[in-house]
């Protein structure tokens, strides 16, 4: 497929149902291609889910650039498939940095929205050197939404999770979370321990609808970011980012995710983090940033989840200016297109002023 090279003015959408932002077309390289702008000044990390109303939602960290205690996660919704975008609103904003989120919606319309708390370090981002560990990630907490994410549940920690790591490292859930037939929700979680194990990632496992969390199994050791998917045959796949060299690779479990295959590499170095989703003619999307010159997102699509071709990797956008870019996301809409959200900073020097989240709409 051809690469996005000409840029074209901005367009402005309007519905009468959710207050518009604009949407900056950055290029036209095909008709199967539509590339937009959907925020300024924030967007970091987006997650994307579709709801079983057909929108689209997504979660996206706002208030602070990589660090900061002023971090927040806001959303931002689409009622049309992607062409058009809510302005951003606040769904966590406490007194300190509230980053990380992974997010899912179950069979009977829960949203679950997971972040991390952290309050290692001060409003310039420079981390406390006090030696206290507690300061550093407070916890995974939980929201919940009945209302398709316009209303939230207050923040609740959970304490299966926090036992796990608790004075031993750092945590972060990740990407979508999601649900198995038999209800048993999902959640991958990654951690850096301080000692030699250093990144590992880890499932989680919830009985009950996401409200609390057992005992975890391990999906990679030296991985962290991990998205996952389950397929239709039931498998389970999950694409992690390496610690070392930052590549991703893949481990596929066909027992509901309590054991799991010895992974695959699939991606070169720098590209990461990957995010999954299985097509409705039951092709299995990846998508994942490219931190490689020319930068930006790229795709690989495979027939089956287990054949992986980076070689005929279909580049989405390739015009981010830095490695600060990518974390994209990806929805398949009720006509086959697909709305792929990630993020990028235009200027290093200017963050988060100049960073975006932006969207791109094509036809695998």
């Amino acid at each position: 497929m051809p690469r996005p090279k000409r840029y074209t003015r901005t367009v402005i959408f309007r519905i009468p149902s959710l207050p518009l932002i604009a949407l900056a077309a950055l290029c036209a390289p095909a008709a199967h291609y539509q590339h937009h702008i959907l925020t300024r000044g924030l967007g970091y990390f987006p997650v994307a889910i579709g709801l079983k109303n057909g929108d689209v939602l997504a979660v996206l960290r706002g208030g602070a650039a990589h660090v900061g205690v002023k971090g927040r996660l806001d959303l931002i919704r689409s009622t049309d498939r992607g062409k058009t975008w809510s302005a951003p609103w606040t769904a966590v904003d406490e007194q300190f940095d509230d980053r990380n989120p992974a997010m899912g919606q179950l069979r009977d319309g829960t949203i679950v929205l997971a972040y991390v708390i952290t309050s290692g370090y001060d409003e310039t981002g420079l981390r406390f050197k006090d030696g206290r560990t507690e300061r550093v990630f407070d916890g995974v907490y939980l929201i919940y939404s009945k209302d398709n994410g316009r209303t939230w549940s207050k923040p609740v920690r959970d304490a299966g999770i926090h036992k796990f790591y608790a004075g031993k490292g750092a945590v972060s859930p990740y990407g979508k979370i999601i649900q198995l037939p038999d209800g048993t929700v999902l959640m991958a979680v990654y951690f850096e321990f301080f000692d030699d194990r250093g990144n590992q990632s880890y499932l989680f496992r919830s009985g009950d609808g996401g409200k609390t969390w057992g005992e975890p199994v391990l999906l990679g050791a030296h991985y962290n970011e991990t998205g996952i998917a389950r397929l239709r045959d039931g498998r389970l796949l999950a694409a992690m980012r390496s610690e070392k060299g930052g590549h991703i690779a893949i481990t596929e479990s066909a027992d509901q995710g309590r054991t799991w295959s010895s992974p695959i590499q699939v991606t070169g170095d720098n590209e990461h983090p990957a995010d999954l989703i299985q097509l409705r003619d039951g092709r299995v999307l990846m998508v994942f940033g490219e931190r490689n010159a020319p930068r930006g997102v790229h795709a690989i699509i495979s027939p089956d989840g287990r054949k992986w071709d980076n070689s005929k990797a279909i580049v989405l956008a390739d015009d981010a200016p830095n490695v600060d870019c990518g974390y994209p996301s990806s929805v398949e809409t009720a006509t086959g297109q697909v709305v792929t959200l990630y993020y990028q900073v235009d200027d290093a020097k200017n963050a988060p002023a100049s960073a975006s989240a932006r969207a791109i709409l094509w036809k695998p």
